[in-house]
């Protein structure tokens, strides 16, 4: 009969593991003990046949099972079931908030108990299973195209990946950066996983802790040990995107961390060995950000040793049907049918693509939305107007200067924001400008003020 599935139960009381061990096994799980979260995670890092899930109870003597849950890397490695009789509700939020699955109080019923588990073995499975999905598409060659460019990009992955130097990939907002950042992790051969960090999302203030963690007490509201995304890329990747928005302070950290290999957590006295290879993602052009004293000179060095410039879809106009057959798919199905209408492939030339990838995924999605019961059709109006924003006029230059052309464009999308709109106000909150503003620019290019 074939065992089932690993449960490591942890907690100090030898009364409750026996208990346990008997309900446990006669639902058909197969129990791992654990009297204490050193040992637990000593038996969670073990390579051979680790457990399917971990039921943690809170309260233990030294470290307790929320402080292990804080300095385990996240996503959890394996789904977390929280067993506890004492716990405040604060104690079950903040679980849950590190990743625990669920919460059973003590004593629990057996029906209790046994449903926690299975939905907690099922969503693990589930998330195994996206993990695996998307390691597919990470591998070198899911990136999609048969442009020069792409290729001679493929041909640069294939050398570079396999080494530990840091790598820095250039490129316009959309392109797919973070794509290539998979795909240099995949051909790393590294065991451990990519962690990925926007730092233009994350508030300068928390930007630190994110990185470098932080110790028990380090500041307020600081309750527990939490590993930083430097530790949780351990054996892995660690991708810094849109890097050249990371504060100058925070620079001379990371810096830190590159030469030594060390880590130091916010409130820590120690520092903790780290063996992660980074890589930065940025639009910015680092080279000017340097000379405006925006960026450091020494990291940029440090990191620029092995350029990688995505190039923007403009310049690639051969990756373009084979990137909106993928998308097709990815909305519609993987049998869907990619039908371009008259004019449709010409105008996916001509077309210049500001918001590259991204923006043809979403013309894609939007596509996909508003079709029917027939093929995926692709027309001509869905290019040139991608947004559902009027077109750009065809520029005929005449004795026109550059900025009557684009004085002209701006009257032109003013007029149909008005029209759509119905109002200033109604303008102003589509094209997301303040009322204010737009009413004086309406008065500066002579169009009319409706009352």
């Amino acid at each position: 009969m074939k065992p089932g599935p690993r449960i490591l139960v942890v907690d100090d009381d030898p009364g409750v593991i026996r208990a346990l061990r008997g309900l446990l096994g006669d639902e058909g799980f197969t129990t791992v003990e654990a009297r204490s979260t050193a040992e637990a995670a000593r038996l969670l890092e073990a390579p051979e046949a680790p457990p399917a899930l971990m039921l943690l109870d809170l309260r233990m003597p030294g470290e307790t099972g929320l402080e292990l849950l804080a300095r385990l890397p996240k996503p959890l490695a394996v789904p977390v079931v929280v067993l506890s009789g004492e716990a405040s509700p604060a104690e079950a939020v903040q679980a849950l908030k590190l990743g625990a699955t669920d919460f059973v109080e003590k004593p629990p019923s057996a029906e209790r108990l046994v449903t926690a588990l299975r939905n907690a073995l099922a969503l693990g499975s589930l998330r195994e299973e996206r993990e695996r999905l998307l390691d597919a598409l990470a591998r070198p060659g899911h990136l999609v195209g048969d442009s020069p460019a792409m290729e001679a990009l493929r041909q640069l992955i294939a050398r570079v990946g396999p080494s530990d130097t840091a790598v820095l990939i250039t490129g316009e907002t959309g392109t797919g950066k973070e794509r290539v950042a998979q795909a240099l992790h995949k051909a790393s051969g590294r065991k451990g996983r990519l962690v990925a960090v926007n730092c233009a999302a994350i508030p300068a203030t928390l930007l630190e802790s994110e990185l470098f963690g932080h110790e028990r007490g380090a500041f307020s509201g600081a309750v527990a040990r939490r590993t930083g995304r430097v530790e949780q890329a351990q054996g892995g990747t660690l991708l810094l995107d849109e890097l050249g928005d990371m504060p100058l302070e925070l620079q001379a950290k990371l810096l830190r961390v590159l030469e030594t290999r060390q880590v130091e957590r916010l409130g820590g006295t120690l520092p903790v060995p780290v063996d992660v290879r980074i890589l930065a993602a940025t639009h910015q052009d680092l080279t000017r950000a340097v000379k405006e004293g925006r960026f450091r000179q020494d990291l940029f060095f440090r990191l620029n040793v092995l350029p990688l410039h995505v190039p923007p879809l403009r310049e690639r106009p051969e990756d373009l049907l084979p990137l909106a057959r993928v998308f097709a798919a990815e909305f519609a199905g993987p049998r869907a049918t990619l039908v371009l209408a008259p004019g449709a492939e010409a105008a996916l030339r001509a077309y210049p693509w500001p918001g590259n990838v991204r923006e043809l995924r979403n013309v894609i999605e939007r596509l996909n939305l508003l079709r029917g019961d027939g093929p995926l059709e692709l027309r001509a109006d869905a290019v040139t107007a991608p947004a559902g924003t009027p077109a750009a006029p065809r520029a005929t230059l005449g004795d026109k200067s550059y900025r009557e052309h684009v004085e002209d464009f701006e009257r032109e999308l003013i007029r149909a924001a008005l029209r759509e709109g119905e109002s200033i106000a109604g303008a102003a909150r589509l094209l997301q400008v303040d009322r204010g503003n737009l009413y004086r620019r309406i008065k500066a290019l002579g169009l009319p003020v409706s009352p």
